[in-house]
């Protein structure tokens, strides 16, 4: 499937922050959008559990077509090989139309 919208946010909330409302008028009007997590964001605030449940809850009230989580590890984003692997490939498999990083 292919997405119109895409957002890569560096920890769970992140994407909906900068990017929510506007995910989900997209949906609203018939358009599909995915939001990718770079990471846990396990050094911040709550569990990694009670952030894989809020982002549970945000993708459900966003209505995302797709909600992944890379789990590069938190305040450890580095730009290596395998990493921008991992983000193509992501980006290859949900062909979106508009991507959106920060």
């Amino acid at each position: 499937m292919s997405l119109d919208f895409l957002v890569f946010g560096p920890h769970p909330d992140d994407a909906e922050i900068g990017a929510g409302g506007l995910l989900r008028k997209m949906k609203a009007l018939g358009h599909s959008t995915g939001v990718i997590d770079m990471t846990t964001g396990d050094m911040g605030w709550g569990t990694p559990e009670i952030r894989a449940e809020e982002s549970a809850a945000a993708a459900r009230i966003l209505q995302l077509d797709v909600r992944e989580n890379l789990d590069l590890g938190d305040c450890r984003v580095e730009d290596t090989f395998e990493n921008r692997c991992l983000a193509a490939a992501v980006i290859r498999r949900h062909r979106p139309q508009i991507v959106m990083a920060p």
